[in-house]
């Protein structure tokens, strides 16, 4: 079972989230083709899935739209949080969550990228250190963090040999804004097309690449929170 910002108070006392999920994005250019909110288009709907597919009660949190995207803030529409920033939102996020007797919280730190390393963040790289903090100094809190794009490398690696970050990007825009209306409220703006590229992706691979993000993140969850549960028991 899933509940979001959306549901009571009542629902909440009803049914006890056992872990929490909270999607963290960047708002930053994506070039002539994309919309400047990617990052948080994509990263809503992989957790918005993934936590439907968790198999206890789970919270799911609105997205945070701003992290640390220090490399492009020359660029108009991208804004940038100070690393301490962020630090001090996903701390105190985590907290309160805690402090309600969720003990069990997922960050999926943005969408990562295909050719980056589990054991390091892409983006919002100070996540990774706040959240080591987080465990090391409360008791009975287990905190990660995972980033889609790495967690489904290798079965994008079979699928779409030699793929880049920019065309998941672009195929995962056109499937989630493939109804016209959505189309209109993301790109009218810009006055751009989503299949500006030298790449034109079809509705079904961009249905495949985010049912491989959702299901690789869901892997990756299930199995980081067993392995750690296991730790902790042989303590």
């Amino acid at each position: 079972m899933i509940l979001t910002w959306k549901n009571s108070a009542w629902d909440f006392k009803d049914h006890s989230p056992q872990i929490a999920v909270l999607p963290l994005a960047n708002l930053n250019c994506h070039g002539s083709n994309l919309p400047d909110y990617t990052d948080q288009l994509i990263v809503t709907e992989i957790a918005r899935r993934v936590s439907e597919l968790l198999p206890v009660t789970t919270f799911l949190l609105p997205t945070w739209p701003l992290g640390t995207a220090m490399s492009k803030n020359d660029q108009v529409a991208s804004i940038s949080l100070e690393a301490e920033t962020l630090w001090a939102v996903v701390h105190d996020i985590i907290l309160s969550l805690y402090d309600h007797g969720i003990k069990q919280i997922v960050v999926i730190n943005n969408h990562g990228s295909i050719e980056g390393s589990s054991a390091w963040p892409t983006s919002n790289t100070v996540v990774k250190t706040a959240i080591r903090q987080l465990n090391y100094e409360t008791a009975g809190l287990t905190a990660i963090w995972v980033q889609p794009f790495v967690a489904g490398r290798s079965a994008f690696e079979k699928l779409f040999p030699g793929i880049q970050n920019d065309e998941i990007e672009l195929m995962l825009c056109e499937h989630l804004t493939s109804n016209a209306e959505k189309q209109n409220q993301i790109f009218q703006k810009t006055g751009i097309s989503p299949a500006q590229s030298s790449r034109e992706p079809s509705h079904d691979e961009g249905k495949t690449a985010l049912d491989v993000l959702v299901h690789a993140t869901v892997e990756y969850i299930e199995h980081t929170l067993t392995q750690i549960s296991e730790i902790k028991k042989n303590k």
